[in-house]
């Protein structure tokens, strides 16, 4: 019986050690780098979804995320998710972009910073791609394709 319990904690630890090595890399170069960038799947009549990606700013001088856009939707906003005293959860766009420090990494993930797709005008269906650009104060424009994942899916991905 107890073989069992330390088999699914070993596979947490290499599932563990296998993100660590992802993160230490992603910040190779001298640019920002873009990785790990996924979109929630949304039906037909959807009005919303919402994408994330982790950036990371190899470069010496910080920049900014300050607009991203989406072919298939009326808008594209970075938004913050914030905590009130309360406990209560809500998002605002970040007014005026998303920090990207110098040499560190910045995660857009569930229930922190994140991109709003808001009026989208087509499905977005499990197993696509979606071509989103990023545009940021100092680097150049940046269009990468985001994979879409069902919302079951996505949500198995430890906040990724």
């Amino acid at each position: 019986m107890h073989i069992f319990r330390i088999v699914p904690f070993s596979a947490l630890a290499l599932l563990a050690a296998c993100s660590r090595q992802e993160t230490t890399t992603a910040c190779a170069g001298d640019e920002i780098i873009a990785s790990n960038a996924w979109v929630r799947a949304a039906s037909e009549g959807s009005p919303m979804s919402a994408a994330y990606v982790e950036l990371c700013n190899g470069g010496d001088a910080a920049d900014r995320l300050i607009a991203v856009r989406f072919d298939d939707a009326d808008a594209a906003e970075v938004h913050l998710t914030r905590m009130s005293e309360d406990g209560v959860a809500s998002m605002a766009p970040a007014e005026g972009g998303l920090d990207l420090p110098a040499h560190e990494k910045t995660e857009l993930a569930p229930g922190g910073a994140h991109i709003m797709l808001i009026g989208l005008t087509s499905p977005l269906e499990e197993g696509e791609e979606a071509a989103l650009t990023l545009e940021f104060e100092n680097a150049e424009p940046m269009t990468l394709m985001f994979e879409v994942r069902s919302r079951v899916d996505a949500a198995g991905h430890s906040g990724h």
